[in-house]
């Protein structure tokens, strides 16, 4: 595997951490449609706290480390906040199709 240039501009590092956050909203938005929307909050924990895990190379600053997880982290927070708000609304719609109609006969 080749390792990216680390000198990489700006506009490059913009456009590579928006196609990222897009691949980690449609896989959230595929588990929350599929029949595994319970698993959700499992993998909004699991991105939380993997983030912090992540492998760096080592000749990295590790000021360039922390304040790139915390730009992952705060460009990360809305998506899984979306994934919740979605899985919720599905949980809810899944109920209220299984619930009980009350009968129409009188």
């Amino acid at each position: 595997m080749q390792r990216a240039s680390m000198s990489s501009s700006a506009g490059e590092t913009e456009a590579a951490l928006l196609a990222l956050l897009h691949l980690i909203r449609l896989m959230g938005a595929e588990l929350v449609a599929g029949q595994h929307r319970d698993d959700v909050e499992l993998l909004v924990k699991a991105v939380e706290t993997k983030l912090r895990s992540a492998r760096f190379p080592a000749e990295m600053p590790n000021q360039d480390i922390v304040k790139g997880l915390d730009l992952a982290q705060a460009r990360l927070r809305p998506i899984l906040e979306e994934l919740r708000a979605r899985s919720e609304k599905a949980h809810l719609s899944d109920q209220l199709l299984l619930a009980p109609r009350p009968s129409r006969i009188h």
